[in-house]
């Protein structure tokens, strides 16, 4: 019973990793920022707004690659791929895929604070108000695009744990059996 509940937890945490990575993608790409001279700024514009993409991009795909394996797996309580390969894909993939997304979640917070900081003191400067321009909603939507990736960070975090408890379960000794 445990094990039936494990995989469908795996499943659902697949699902969501993908979703909040889609939704982080989709966020990014509508951001966007007209100023009052008609300059736009979009995600283009900001490094870091780009590797947030990238890195929303890389774990929504892995994710989605795993996802028919996960439920593979949950419906028949086999693996498709017999042997040791998908466990240790799965421990591996999921570690790497964690910690990229966290670099990701990382990079968006940080980009967004600073720039909106440094904005913020630069129109003080000039006697005006980052509230009342349009780059406020710019940055409230890179804060958006990071709090959706470090839900899949989240996700793919608990998967990490799932796939380290069900590598020890099966007999895993580690890299070099």
């Amino acid at each position: 019973m445990a094990s039936k509940a494990m995989a469908t937890a795996t499943v659902l945490l697949r699902i969501s990793t993908t979703l909040f990575a889609a939704g982080c993608v989709v966020v990014l790409i509508l951001d966007k920022a007209t100023d009052v001279d008609g300059s736009k700024v979009t995600f283009k514009n900001v490094i870091a707004y780009r590797y947030v993409l990238a890195t929303a991009v890389v774990g929504a795909a892995y994710s989605m690659l795993q996802s028919p394996f996960a439920i593979y797996y949950a419906c028949t309580e086999k693996r498709l791929i017999r042997g040791g390969f998908l466990p240790a894909f799965d421990f591996y993939g999921d570690k790497v895929m964690a910690f990229l997304l966290a670099t990701g979640v990382g990079a968006g917070f940080l980009v967004t604070v600073e720039l909106k900081e440094f904005l913020g003191d630069l129109f003080h400067e000039f006697g005006a108000d980052l509230k009342d321009s349009p780059f406020e909603s710019f940055f409230n939507k890179g804060y958006l695009a990071a709090g959706l990736l470090a839900g899949a960070f989240l996700s793919m975090a608990v998967l990490s744990v799932f796939s380290s408890l069900h590598r020890t379960t099966i007999g895993g000794k580690g890299f070099f059996r």
